[in-house]
């Protein structure tokens, strides 16, 4: 092509390698959009390689973990690309480490933590208008906010606020406009000198945290216009749905979202795909039913969709207790509808009682001063992965249990000897969340330990479900 355009020689080419980028404190990311499509909708596992070179990239700069926790099917691909890397491209010449563990994890491993509804401001942020490259970008004309907004630590309020549960932010929000408004009853009597010094040291400061503080609070009161009216209901069905109660109140609540128009199809999906996950699959007359009815409301052209939801397990039939072929059938099915049978308890209820995920009720908790992870949720739930790390970091599970707990794992101990890790690196493949990233930096606060975030982008509940639909 260059040839024919009569540039060779004048034009060069250079091929730059796909690295990570720091989007906020300790949180990296490739801002690999549509790796999760990509992975565990389209199979396609071509770009594992550049995944497998950024972790080596980052190990070149804070040395090889001493412990390796890998988990799920394209994570164990990325870690035997990474052992060639070390074999062809070289290890580090440091003889110490920065990370005493590292864990490659699949999304796959904690979907719950994606689907749910986050409860703080970074999470709502997300859910409503979307967050890429650390950009979130409010159309909202009427209160004169610029498109878009860079979201990071840098930004003393953000600081303040990313981390909260929703219910905390207006009142922090509220505290520092009227300590504005006291800056301001201030300079109004002030001598000419003291006015002078305001002026050149303060004054540059106060506008722009004024600025800062008008961007939040609009883009709260944005949220609360989006999700204020569905809210309260969301929570409610989700709590039911991990908890395997009310089954029949959930069922009406996502029938109402349907026929009322109460959720758009990425949060139905997300509730079907919910309740599919923590209890072994739907019923086949529920799951036939629910479908029908997202047919008439959103088209048939989506047929697909569940297909792919299926395909990836996300949305599925119980398996049938009885086949229609054995002789007998209908007076055994009979007889097993009017004789009860033990609960049988999910694979998801299993799971989650191991590492304590589903705090229990009744406890007395204030969700501005949070003291577990589950405030990301509304204690509702603990993102799995932040569960594990916790646990390990309080020596209640040791790296040698991980492999009887999470499926598909396997660790590598270089040093052969039990270790006190108090240094983490998360890297998720397929996207983390905001909760998540929220539960990490509580985590960090409550046990002292380091953790560095890394994945192929940030991700949540829409933007999973979207990857199911035909662009």
């Amino acid at each position: 092509m260059l040839e024919t355009e009569g540039t060779l020689g004048y034009v060069s080419l250079f091929v730059f390698q796909w690295e990570l980028i720091k989007l906020d404190t300790k949180f990296l990311s490739m801002e690999f959009h549509n790796l999760y499509k990509s992975l565990f909708v389209d199979g396609d596992q071509s770009y594992l390689p550049v995944l497998a070179r950024s972790i080596w990239t980052l190990c070149i700069i804070l040395g090889r973990p001493l412990v390796t926790i890998v988990q799920g099917k394209h994570s164990r691909v990325i870690d035997k690309m990474l052992t060639k890397m070390f074999e062809e491209l070289g290890t580090p010449n440091r003889n110490d480490s920065e990370v005493g563990c590292m864990f490659i994890v699949d999304r796959d491993v904690d979907y719950a933590s994606s689907l749910l509804t986050g409860c703080t401001y970074s999470c709502l942020l997300d859910e409503v208008f979307g967050i890429k490259s650390g950009i979130v970008e409010i159309k909202d004309n009427k209160n004169d906010i610029p498109g878009g907004y860079f979201l990071s630590s840098a930004d003393e309020v953000y600081s303040q606020i990313k981390g909260r549960h929703f219910s905390d932010v207006f009142p922090y929000l509220s505290t520092k406009t009227k300590e504005l408004s006291q800056t301001k009853e201030k300079s109004q009597t002030m001598a000419i000198h003291e006015m002078k010094q305001f002026i050149s040291k303060e004054l540059s400061a106060v506008t722009n945290f004024k600025k800062k503080l008008a961007y939040h609070i609009s883009a709260c009161e944005s949220i609360i216009s989006h999700m204020g009216h569905r809210y309260e209901g969301l929570q409610n069905a989700e709590q039911n749905i991990l908890e395997c109660r009310s089954r029949r109140e959930t069922l009406t609540y996502i029938e109402d979202c349907l026929s009322m128009n109460i959720c758009d199809k990425y949060a139905v999906l997300r509730l079907l795909c919910l309740m599919s996950l923590t209890q072994d699959g739907l019923f086949p007359d529920e799951l036939q039913r629910l479908k029908l009815q997202f047919f008439h409301m959103f088209g048939y052209q989506h047929l697909t969709v569940f297909h792919a939801l299926e395909k990836a397990g996300l949305c599925v039939e119980q398996p049938a207790l009885l086949s229609t072929e054995v002789k007998g059938v209908n007076l055994a099915n009979k007889v097993v509808q009017a004789v009860p049978l033990p609960t049988r308890r999910s694979t998801f209820t299993n799971f989650a009682q191991k590492l304590k995920l589903i705090p229990p009720d009744g406890d007395n908790y204030e969700l501005s001063n949070p003291t577990d992870l589950s405030y990301v949720f509304g204690r509702a739930y603990i993102p799995a992965l932040c569960q594990i790390v916790n646990q390990i970091c309080k020596k209640e599970i040791t790296i040698e249990d991980l492999p009887k707990i999470l499926a598909n794992c396997t660790v590598k101990n270089m040093s052969g000897e039990q270790q006190n890790l108090r240094t983490f690196l998360i890297y998720i493949v397929g996207g983390v969340t905001y909760a998540e990233i929220s539960a990490f930096q509580l985590l960090e606060k409550l046990t002292g330990c380091q953790i560095v975030i890394a994945s192929s982008s940030t991700i949540n509940g829409n933007t999973i479900m979207k990857s199911f639909f035909q662009q």
